[in-house]
């Protein structure tokens, strides 16, 4: 894997929240008040993909089209390896979804190589576990996320986390210079040129529209590059927050002022980019096969965060 050339990939950092069995003072108010938590299971789409890559357009705009069909129903995150939007969390988001190469796609925790849209239906109708919103505050340090989650089905003695990452939702593919060259290479006849790449053919058909046209510059989308908690990048132990340690009812609720949760991702120049950022927040499931791997649980991301 190259060298990481943007700053936007520094470790980040999280806050420990108060002790699950303080509650703060009586009329005090929480980000997370008013916040309902839908009782709706978000369908983790994964695609493993890089600037290098020849075949990477055709995965790209598979993803344009599912983000445009399924909208907030999925959870859409590109992880790049090889190029100048990998970030340390990159690899071990692989390691987590090996693949023999790319473009590459998970849905949920199951390899579904170039042919996503054929798994994702069946997903989004389970009961899920547990639900997820959060609230934001941006600080000039930093982006507060407070969690708010509700069990929607009982669960002992298994190990859940939680963590929150950062998205970069469009990055322009063109070199930026200083060794920055973020270019698609291609071999396929949709996509090619450069300074920078352009669509050449229409695609990502939605309801017999395209959501990409000929002409349309070519944009990295939903980029992961950063994460809240960096000890274990795939979070906190959700225990810790519930009264309960790892026993969990129906109607549970956590991410209240009596049961807090504050992840937190440091502020960082996204230079030399020019783009739109989202945060999602994710419970994972740590597999019980003993190969200290996670599985996808749900999540919620918020689009448009400020920046």
């Amino acid at each position: 894997m190259k060298r990481i050339v943007i700053a936007i990939i520094s470790v980040g950092m999280l806050f420990a929240a108060c002790e699950k069995d303080t509650p703060t003072s009586g009329n005090t108010s929480y980000p997370t008040d008013g916040l309902t938590v839908e009782n709706k299971q978000r369908v983790l789409v994964m695609e493993q993909t890089g600037a290098w890559c020849q075949f990477c357009p055709n995965g790209a705009a598979t993803m344009v089209e599912l983000v445009a069909f399924y909208e907030d129903a999925i959870v859409p995150i590109a992880v790049h390896s090889g190029d100048a939007l990998t970030a340390p969390i990159s690899g071990i988001w692989d390691n987590n979804f090996p693949a023999s190469g790319v473009p590459n796609f998970y849905v949920m925790n199951e390899d579904a190589g170039q042919a996503p849209q054929n798994k994702i239906s069946g997903y989004l109708n389970q009961i899920p576990f547990v639900g997820i919103t959060h609230a934001i505050e941006t600080t000039d340090s930093s982006w507060n996320v407070y969690p708010k989650l509700q069990v929607f089905e009982a669960s002992f003695n298994e190990d859940y986390l939680i963590n929150s990452y950062l998205i970069l939702d469009a990055v322009l593919a063109k070199d930026y210079g200083s060794g920055i060259d973020l270019n698609q290479i291609s071999s396929v006849p949709i996509a090619g040129g450069v300074n920078p790449t352009k669509w050449l053919q229409d695609a990502a058909f939605v309801d017999g529209e395209p959501q990409i046209r000929a002409g349309d510059d070519y944009y990295h989308t939903e980029s992961l590059v950063g994460v809240a908690n960096t000890i274990n990048p795939f979070g906190l132990a959700l225990a810790d927050f519930n009264p309960f340690g790892n026993e969990y009812i129906d109607g549970d609720i956590l991410g209240t002022k009596n049961t807090p949760i504050l992840l937190s991702i440091p502020r960082v120049s996204i230079a030399p980019f020019e783009t739109e950022i989202s945060i999602v927040t994710i419970v994972w499931r740590l597999r019980t096969d003993g190969s200290g791997a996670f599985d996808y649980v749900n999540g919620y991301m918020s689009h448009h965060v400020a920046n």
